[in-house]
């Protein structure tokens, strides 16, 4: 009987490329908070950010084979995974969704839903500030980058139109941003 719970993220990750169920349950188990928190910041909805963290873990269930070790840590790649899957998904629905007249919502997308336990919420929250203290350190162009990029889901060709600036400049300011961030969230104990 193997004790998922002592096992490291690696390995989990190894045995969810094998098909191990159970592996796949134990990375839920660690990394739904996060992964629900990110959903929720950038989608807003929370319905909408629960079936989102759903389908994330089918993704790393189907991707979990093309985790690369070399390249970084799970949890980094977990997070990469999460914010494609959302970023896919404000793309898809800023393609179709014409009217955001909430009088135009059904009733049952108003109801909030059943929601994460008082534990994790406060753990997303904490998550929250602690993203938005480490952008609040960085230059107003870089974080505004960042924000439009990973929060709202602009590639960088849209990022370059709508702040009319090249496209080269936009790279770098990414870049750098992520570098900056990338060592204050090092420093403030974030892996």
């Amino acid at each position: 009987m193997v004790d998922y719970e002592s096992l490291d993220d690696h390995q989990l990750i190894q045995r969810v490329s094998q098909v191990d169920k159970d592996a796949l349950e134990a990375l839920y188990i660690r990394y739904q908070t996060p992964v629900y928190s990110l959903a929720m910041f950038m989608l807003k909805q929370p319905a909408l950010a629960e079936e989102v963290t759903q389908d994330i873990f089918l993704n790393i269930w189907l991707k979990a084979g093309s985790f690369n070790a070399e390249r970084g840590k799970p949890k980094g790649w977990i997070m990469s995974v999460a914010h494609h899957k959302i970023v896919d998904v404000i793309r898809s629905r800023r393609r179709t969704i014409v009217n955001t007249d909430p009088a135009d919502y059904e009733t049952l997308d108003l109801l909030p839903a059943a929601g994460a336990s008082t534990e994790a919420q406060v753990e997303q929250t904490l998550e929250r500030e602690r993203i938005m203290r480490a952008l609040a350190t960085i230059p107003e162009s870089q974080s505004e980058v960042i924000m439009l990029a990973y929060f709202e889901g602009f590639s960088q060709s849209e990022m370059a139109k709508r702040l009319d600036q090249p496209l080269g400049t936009i790279k770098t300011r990414v870049r750098l941003a992520m570098q900056k961030l990338r060592t204050v969230m090092e420093n403030d104990g974030y892996e």
